[in-house]
């Protein structure tokens, strides 16, 4: 027959735990098979945890790493020794060779022994280090959710936010509390609507899938940002909840959007500076056409005329001097011709004279040929230009006047130049029909980028003011700096 105490050995030597029994002192009476191996793979000497050993002692003399643990669990089970505490439990990290390892120490009261305790140390390594994963992965959601950049959002299948993260504080102005509750609709710009009702109808249709839209989202401030939104069904929910992440993407749109109209009003200038290009070549090609008529038909005549009032001198000795006469005329007819066409590929005047005499020659005979009023005044210009400057000003003052011939219905028109602080600055202003600059077509505005260009090339600026019904004035600006004197 078995004895009682060979059945409590064989009962807790079965188990895992490692087990000693306490009597009323502290001493051991009573160890397991599991306490026993431990102690010998750990190395422990069993004079300090074998039987007859003071385990109290033993806790509060510990030295090393973690002697301060020991000795708080050497109090807590002097206490249940004594039967102040009927049961005390701890974990604890407790170095071994080839690791460290967690453990649970639990201690209770045995009252049969009129003092005295049972302990028991259970490995807990594995779940304290679950345990350690989960706080690491709670402790890396709350940064997430609680980040700046990002708002997470969990709505119901009709919309109504059931949780709002904390980052819609800074995304949005809101705090979460503000939010939860109410349908985010109401924060939804209207023509944005229909986009999100087919973000959670998709997400309802496709739950594993990952649905993504842009929306404007109106903040605390009344202002509009663009949220740039990847949704899911939540599948741990029994519920049809919707999960939303989303991110501020409104500065970078905006980016997006200034570096299209970029490219497109690079696309409108390459256009525009083609179109000039084939005008260019097609009035120089007319300018030659006309050129070479004037040759031909103008002075090739005069030629020819004084060619035949030469020829032949000794048939009109009485006339003589009539016929010198004629050949003089003609001489001086042929020399103005020259001056004309000299003229209307460069005028000399400018040159010699300066920019102010020459556009004031220029406006009286425009007068003349037009029909049309032009009243000029100057002030202030250096009488001498360099001539890449001059030309550029006075061909502007050629072309904005031929406008006012074709577009601006009206018999008057005012041309100023003058010097405006660091820029000598020329006005073609008048009255007329007008017009909207920012309407123009390209074929249409050859005349204006063809002004601009050519401010553009001495380093100066266009500047057009108009409005339909309220007449045009075309400001030329050219810096002073590239006004040096030129022979």
């Amino acid at each position: 027959m078995v004895r009682s105490d060979d059945l409590s050995q064989i009962a807790i030597d079965s188990l895992r735990e490692r087990i000693c029994v306490l009597d009323r002192r502290g001493a051991i009476v009573l160890t397991n098979r599991s306490w026993d191996a431990f102690a010998h793979s750990s190395g422990g000497d069993p004079r300090r945890c074998g039987r007859g050993a003071n385990y109290l002692e033993v806790c509060r003399t510990a030295v090393g790493r973690y002697s301060e643990g020991a000795s708080e669990a050497g109090d807590a089970i002097d206490r249940v020794v004594r039967g102040v505490t009927p049961h005390i439990t701890l974990d604890y990290q407790c170095p071994l060779p080839a690791r460290t390892a967690w453990f649970r120490l639990s201690a209770g009261f045995v009252p049969e022994f009129q003092g005295g305790a049972v302990v028991s140390h259970s490995d807990i390594t594995e779940r304290a280090m679950l345990a350690e994963k989960l706080r690491c992965a709670q402790t890396n959601y709350a940064a997430l959710v609680e980040s700046p950049v990002d708002a997470a959002t969990v709505v119901t299948a009709d919309g109504m936010i059931h949780y709002q993260s904390p980052g819609s504080d800074t995304v949005l102005g809101y705090h979460p509390a503000e939010l939860a509750g109410h349908a985010i609709f109401e924060f939804i710009h209207p023509e944005d609507s229909s986009s999100f009702s087919r973000l959670l109808h998709e997400c309802l249709g496709e739950p594993r899938g990952w649905h993504r839209a842009e929306i404007r989202f109106r903040t605390r401030s009344g202002s509009w940002r663009i949220l740039e939104s990847i949704a899911h069904k939540a599948l741990s929910s029994p519920e049809s909840r919707i999960v939303i992440n989303s991110r501020d993407v409104t500065e970078q749109r905006q980016a997006e959007n200034a570096l299209r109209e970029r490219q497109s009003a690079l696309r409108r200038r390459r256009e525009d500076l083609e179109w000039l290009v084939a005008r260019l070549f097609r009035q120089q090609e007319e300018e030659r056409q006309r050129t070479a008529e004037a040759l031909h038909r103008h002075l090739g005549q005069r030629l020819a005329e004084m060619t035949l009032q030469t020829a032949h001198p000794a048939s009109y000795p009485a006339d003589a001097a009539r016929h010198l006469c004629a050949l003089r005329e003609s001489v001086t007819m042929l020399g103005d011709e020259l001056r004309r066409m000299a003229d209307g590929l460069r005028p000399t005047m400018l040159d010699h004279l300066g920019l102010a005499v020459a556009l004031r020659t220029y406006c009286e005979a425009f007068t003349l040929r037009h029909k049309i009023q032009i009243r000029y005044f100057h002030r202030g210009v250096p009488s001498r230009l360099n001539r890449p400057t001059a030309s550029a000003l006075y061909r502007v003052a050629q072309e904005a006047l031929s406008n006012v011939t074709r577009h601006a219905d009206t018999d008057h028109a005012w041309v100023t130049l003058s010097r405006t602080g660091p820029h000598v600055r020329l006005s073609i202003r008048d009255a007329g029909a007008g017009f909207d600059p920012a309407r123009l077509e390209p074929g249409s505005a050859l005349g204006v980028l063809s002004m601009r260009e050519r401010m553009r090339a001495v380093d100066g600026s266009l500047i057009i003011h108009s409005q339909p019904g309220a007449g045009a004035e075309v400001v030329a600006l050219a810096p002073l700096a590239s006004l040096s004197t030129t022979p």
